[in-house]
């Protein structure tokens, strides 16, 4: 009977019975166990523990301390520690080879996009370098939309896109445009985090496979959970992870993304428009007289000026507006609040209005990018001076003036003839 036990313990798998309730049972029949009753009647059955030498220290932690008495239900303990054990034994060894071979998918995964991650960050020209990460940016999400199991977010949410996210960030920081990176958030991969030891990714993997199965890898099976079938030899055999373990393992992950997504974060940046930073009334922290150009018109004129390109843009715009108006009794309309609105006679008044803009372009531009007469800018330059008149201002006649100098630190947009030819983030 002995080695019936340990043959039947051999070869019994986490998969050798389905249906919990029948698991003891075949089990024993396996052995061929055979039940006798006693003169007073009590049912015996022969209880492996009382003659067997423990058959696996390493999972049978408990096994001395079983009882060797042959009753029946006390018996069952000895056949029901043994199950446990077979099924948590085979089933471990099922996952880490099934999670050795991910792993080796993965990292290899993690090695391919590394090297195309590490060539965009050693890109020198700025609007090169940070094009080419958000082209592996944009890719990359593209993968993670489509992942669904485990197995696939394994595979997009660790170890290189926490690298991505990382280039991204430090693309726009590196190439002094971290308000850039604030001001218009570009995307990026959430709840990433970083590919830890391959003892720890098993852990993570095996700990999550265990309840809820993979596309690779089954659940554990109740039985070899410890149910109600088989709790009273449960004890007596290693559980696959402690309480401590689980606790760990239950918290690892979300703790290492939230770890990730805090180095991610962009520093506090306000949008600050022109007009707003000249008049003292906002700021990019950390970058002073920088703001937000819009486009002022037209290219009108290029030139250089100690080696550098001097845009000049010139509009003139015309008016007309009303005043010493009189209102006669001819009725006209009704308004939105049902009241009668009368026509009324008024004077037209012209506004005349003349607006300069000089742009020393302070940085280089995007590599190919040639600015020409008639285009139209718009980016992030620092702001040099403001001037704003008004030359006369009678009733029937106004006319102002206003001149900005800037020095371009990035370019935005260029749009040619009412279209937009590039735009840069």
């Amino acid at each position: 009977m002995e080695k019936a036990t340990i043959a039947t313990f051999n070869a019994w798998t986490f998969e050798s019975c389905e249906e919990s309730y029948k698991c003891v049972g075949a089990f024993k029949k396996k052995i061929g166990v055979t039940e006798y009753r006693d003169a007073g009647t009590y049912v015996y059955e022969y209880n492996p523990r009382r003659t067997l030498k423990n058959p696996d220290p390493a999972w049978l932690t408990e096994w001395d301390k079983i009882s060797e008495d042959e009753h029946l239900n006390t018996a069952d303990e000895t056949y029901q520690a043994l199950l446990v054990a077979a099924g948590r034994r085979t089933w471990q060894a099922r996952c880490y080879a099934d999670f050795a071979a991910l792993d080796s998918e993965w990292r290899a995964n993690d090695a391919k996009w590394n090297k195309d991650i590490d060539s965009a960050v050693k890109i020198s020209e700025p609007y090169e370098h940070i094009t080419a990460v958000r082209a592996l940016m944009t890719t990359a999400i593209e993968e993670a939309h489509k992942a669904q199991s485990l197995i696939d977010h394994m595979r997009t949410d660790v170890g290189y896109a926490n690298t991505l996210n990382g280039a991204l960030k430090g693309a726009y920081d590196s190439t002094g445009r971290d308000y850039l990176y604030a001001i218009q958030a570009p995307p990026r991969l959430g709840r990433v985090r970083p590919r830890l030891s391959a003892e720890i990714e098993r852990d993570l993997y095996c700990f999550r496979a265990m309840s809820s199965g993979t596309p690779k890898t089954p659940a554990l099976p109740s039985f070899a959970g410890g149910d109600s079938y088989t709790e009273r030899g449960a004890k007596f055999v290693r559980p696959i992870f402690t309480q401590d373990q689980r606790e760990k393992l239950a918290k690892l992950a979300d703790e290492q993304a939230i770890a990730a997504e805090k180095a991610f974060v962009p520093g506090k940046f306000n949008d600050a428009w022109a007009n707003a930073v000249f008049d003292g009334k906002a700021e990019i922290s950390g970058h002073p007289k920088l703001a937000h150009m819009p486009n002022y018109g037209e290219i009108k004129k290029i030139s250089t000026e100690n080696g550098k390109q001097v845009l000049e843009i010139a509009e003139h715009s015309e008016g007309a507006y009303s005043y010493d108006c009189v209102e006669t009794n001819k009725f006209d309309h009704w308004d939105g609040n049902g009241r009668a609105v009368y026509r009324s006679i008024c004077k037209q008044g012209k506004e005349v209005s003349d607006l300069a803009v000089k742009i020393v372009v302070g940085a280089d531009l995007p590599a190919g990018v040639t600015l020409a007469v008639g285009d139209r800018i718009e980016g992030f330059a620092t702001v040099q001076a403001h001037v704003a008149k008004t030359l006369v201002d009678t009733k029937p006649y106004v006319k102002k003036s206003e001149s900005w100098a800037f020095e371009l630190q990035h370019l935005s947009s260029i749009s040619r003839k009412g279209k937009t030819v590039s735009k840069w983030w």
